[in-house]
């Protein structure tokens, strides 16, 4: 079994979210922490957690940044990460799977599969 560790320096988590149900606007969070637990003769048994920094949010446009970090989004004052715990892995392809975990914004958790 093999552990990857994420660095921020080198992994980044993107979005995109509808905007006025007319367009996409697009982001990331760059400060990215996390692990992911692997072994190829197991790959159903993969694991990871992930920790964002909510304050690193960039969409390009530092006053909607701005806004997106405060309360009426992600209150990165009361709630400054964002996090994923994977538990359950589903193969799709040879080279391809999706996480089933919790995600938790602003202190709420939610399923999601990624």
């Amino acid at each position: 079994m093999a552990k990857w560790f994420f660095e921020p320096g080198h992994t980044a988590a993107e979005f995109r979210a509808r905007h006025m149900m007319v367009t996409w606007v697009r982001g990331h969070f760059k400060n990215v922490r996390g692990s992911l637990t692997f072994d190829p003769d197991k790959p159903l048994d993969t694991s990871t957690e992930v920790t964002i920094d909510a304050g690193g949010i960039w969409t390009g446009e530092p006053q909607r940044d701005e806004h997106l970090r405060s309360a009426d989004f992600l209150d990165v004052e009361k709630h400054p990460t964002i996090t994923f715990r994977g538990r359950k892995v589903e193969l799709i392809g040879a080279e391809e799977a999706k996480f089933h975990g919790d995600l938790t914004i602003r202190g709420v958790t939610k399923p999601v599969s990624l």
